[in-house]
């Protein structure tokens, strides 16, 4: 199975440690971290690291796979990635910094990603959301295909609450986008 995958303006592979100060360097971008469920507030340099390792460990088992995503000029500029929901019904995510909002690099990087997926595992059923105040996370969901299923309550950890979620589908039954992918942790 590949490990990479090109688009137009990027290419993708799998994050590695020299990654991380890259990636701790846009998380300073508050309004960015808080429209990641997973990503906590403020982060650091060892929240990068410990991403890096979690998504190889599951890149492993086959569970997970993330991609950076680097810019020919620009360099490392954001990720996509995916999980496993069930036996055949993946989640996809992603993030761009912020000095790329806007020129179309999110829609460009998940459009690879879903192609990639197809290609190497045959994958066609996918679940997404976004945080209620991210419009723009549900405008390049409906361009890649993905219909709205309605909304969830979801944890957020950089914003240390539950917030509303708009999920979607494509190709995969409502209910399973209906499900909360992440829980408040236990204390």
């Amino acid at each position: 199975m590949s490990k990479t995958f090109k688009t137009k303006r990027l290419s993708a592979r799998v994050p590695t440690p020299e990654d991380a100060p890259h990636i701790t360097t846009y998380f300073q971008e508050e309004s960015l971290v808080k429209m990641l469920a997973r990503a906590p507030w403020p982060y650091a340099l060892e929240d990068a690291k410990q991403w890096i390792k979690r998504v190889a460990k599951s890149g492993i088992k086959g569970t997970e796979y993330a991609f950076v995503l680097n810019h020919g000029d620009h360099g490392l500029i954001g990720s996509v990635g995916m999980f496993q929901v069930n036996d055949d019904i993946w989640e996809i995510g992603y993030w761009i910094g912020k000095p790329y909002w806007g020129q179309g690099y999110v829609t460009e990087a998940a459009a690879g990603l879903l192609a990639w997926a197809q290609h190497e595992m045959g994958v066609t059923r996918f679940v997404s959301g976004h945080i209620f105040d991210n419009p723009a996370s549900g405008k390049v969901l409906t361009k890649l295909g993905f219909t709205y299923a309605g909304d969830i309550e979801m944890y957020v950890k950089g914003r240390d609450c539950s917030v509303v979620s708009p999920r979607y589908i494509l190709n995969a039954p409502i209910e399973v986008a209906l499900k909360t992918t992440f829980a408040r942790p236990k204390e």
